[in-house]
C-alpha cells in the first residue's frame, strides 16, 4: 500500500481570480490579524479579511467546515456557487468532506471517473501544508449521531514525535501535525505543542472557542508508514486515542481546481 508521492504542487492555482496563497496562508492570515473572532454559525458562517470597509475587517463566525470553505474561496476567489458546482453544497459540513476524501483516490493512483478536487494520503510522511484533516461523524447503535465530524487545515510538515508520548502502542509511529481549524476544544496545552486559543497556566487555564491554531497527533504502522489512527492534542494521555473504527478520518489533498464560475450576464439575444 505504499504511496506515490506527487511532483505536482498540491494546490492548483488555475485562475488569474485566484491568489497566490492557498487557504491555509488565508486561515492563518485571518487567525493573527482577527479582532472579533467568534466559534459558532449564527446568523451565518462568515470572515471578513483586510478590505476597504475597515469596520468589518479581521472578523468571523466559523465553526470547523466552513472555516475551511470561507479560506478555500478566498485564495481562489470562489463563490458559493462554485463550492456547490464541485461538491453539490454550498457549504459542506464535515462529515460531507470526509465522504468526499474517503471516495477520492489516493495520491498518484488513476483519476477516477468523476473528479473529486481531493486526493488522498496515506501515509504521514507525505503530509505537505495546505493539506485537508477530515473527520466524519459517529453514529450509536440506534442511529443517533454521537459526533458530528471535524475539518482542519493542515499549516506545515509532519513532525516525528521521539522519544513517544502516551497512549504508545507497538509497531507504530507518532507525528504532530500543525492544524488550523475553528473550534471550542483545545489541542491542548504543552510547551511545544500549545493550541492558540488557550491561556493562563494548563491547569486552571482556560479556551476561547473560535479560529486558532494547535497540534493533532497522528499513528503510523512502523512498517509501512500508512496512518492508522489520531489523538486531538499532543498530551500524554491514557485514553485519547481513535482508531479509524471509533472516529474515522481521512487527510486530503486538494487538486486541480477549477476556475471560478462566470458572473457575467450572458449576451443580449441578437
Amino acid at each position: 500500500m505504499a504511496v506515490a508521492s506527487l511532483a505536482a504542487a498540491s494546490f492548483t492555482l488555475a485562475s488569474a481570480s485566484a491568489s497566490a496563497k492557498g487557504p491555509e496562508d488565508w486561515a492563518l492570515e485571518f487567525i493573527d490579524n482577527s479582532v472579533s473572532n467568534e466559534w459558532g454559525t449564527e446568523p451565518e458562517c462568515f470572515m471578513n479579511w483586510d478590505d476597504a470597509d475597515q469596520s468589518v475587517a479581521w472578523t468571523g463566525m466559523t465553526k470547523a467546515a466552513c472555516f475551511f470553505t470561507l479560506s478555500l474561496q478566498k485564495s481562489m476567489g470562489y463563490a458559493q456557487q462554485d463550492i456547490y458546482a464541485m461538491w453539490g453544497k454550498n457549504s459542506p459540513s464535515s462529515d460531507y468532506y470526509f465522504d468526499i476524501v474517503n471516495a477520492s483516490p489516493k495520491v498518484g493512483a488513476t483519476p477516477p471517473g468523476f473528479e473529486t478536487y481531493f486526493r488522498r494520503v496515506e501515509r504521514a510522511v507525505d503530509i505537505q501544508k495546505g493539506d485537508v484533516f477530515t473527520i466524519g461523524a459517529v453514529f450509536d447503535e440506534e442511529g443517533m449521531q454521537t459526533y458530528a465530524g471535524h475539518t482542519m487545515i493542515i499549516t506545515g510538515a509532519p513532525e516525528k514525535i521521539l522519544p513517544q508520548i502516551n497512549p504508545r502502542y507497538s509497531r507504530t509511529e507518532q507525528f504532530a501535525v500543525p492544524v488550523a481549524d475553528s473550534t471550542s476544544q483545545s489541542h491542548g496545552c504543552s510547551d511545544k505543542y500549545k493550541d492558540s486559543r488557550w491561556s493562563g497556566q494548563c491547569t486552571g487555564g482556560y479556551m476561547t472557542p473560535g479560529a486558532g491554531t494547535g497540534y493533532v497527533r497522528v499513528y503510523t504502522d512502523s512498517l509501512t508508514g500508512i496512518l492508522l489512527g489520531y489523538t486531538w492534542s499532543v498530551t500524554s494521555s491514557t485514553t485519547s486515542y481513535y482508531s479509524p473504527s471509533t472516529r474515522p478520518y481521512r487527510i486530503g489533498r486538494l487538486f486541480k481546481l477549477p476556475d471560478p464560475l462566470p458572473t457575467d450576464p450572458p449576451p443580449p439575444p441578437p
